[in-house]
């Protein structure tokens, strides 16, 4: 390809690229397509410098609040933060509260398939959340009839699946500090 195929500082780029400089990421797609076509190595992205502060809440799906809201209250304790849920949405739902996070439980359609999931829970995507003994968890589930699974590492974990099949564990505080 002809240099005046690219612009100046298309050029200047590849150029710094060649000697090894980094990319922003939100150049780098176009900067790969552009290095592939003059023969120059594909660049080195870097994302942006972003400073996260921690998961807010996590979206499970299910198909009826009221029975979901009884299990995540009730059988596991979290407590409900529906008041904070807003009323503009569209779809049936409630928020529970873990420790300083949420859980959205949303009612709507479950594309993922229910059954043959993996009866430990720790084979399959899945939420991992911190209590401070699991204990308490492991006979609250059992006084439910809830079947769980310990961490197949050895760790300080529970498994177990929600009304709906999706994978929920447990980590005892400790566990997570002992790496």
């Amino acid at each position: 390809m002809a240099r005046s195929a690219l612009t100046s500082a298309a050029w200047l780029t590849l150029a710094a690229l060649s000697v090894g400089a980094s990319v922003p990421s939100a150049f780098c797609s176009p900067l790969r397509h552009a290095a592939a076509r003059v023969g120059r190595s594909r660049p080195r992205c870097v994302a942006a410098a972003v400073d996260y502060g921690g998961i807010q809440h996590a979206g499970v799906l299910v198909s009826d609040t009221a029975k979901s809201l009884a299990f995540y209250t009730e059988v596991l304790g979290m407590g409900d933060d529906t008041q904070y849920r807003p009323a503009t949405l569209s779809f049936a739902g409630a928020f529970v509260r873990c420790g300083t996070h949420q859980l959205h439980l949303m009612e709507l359609p479950n594309p993922d398939p229910t059954a043959g999931r993996p009866e430990h829970g720790g084979r399959d995507r899945h939420l991992a959340i911190t209590v401070q003994s699991i204990e308490p968890l492991k006979a609250s589930l059992e006084a439910a009839g809830v079947p769980y699974t310990m961490s197949m590492s050895g760790r300080l974990a529970v498994f177990c699946r929600d009304p709906d099949g999706n994978a929920l564990e447990f980590l005892e505080a400790t566990a997570v500090r002992a790496g």
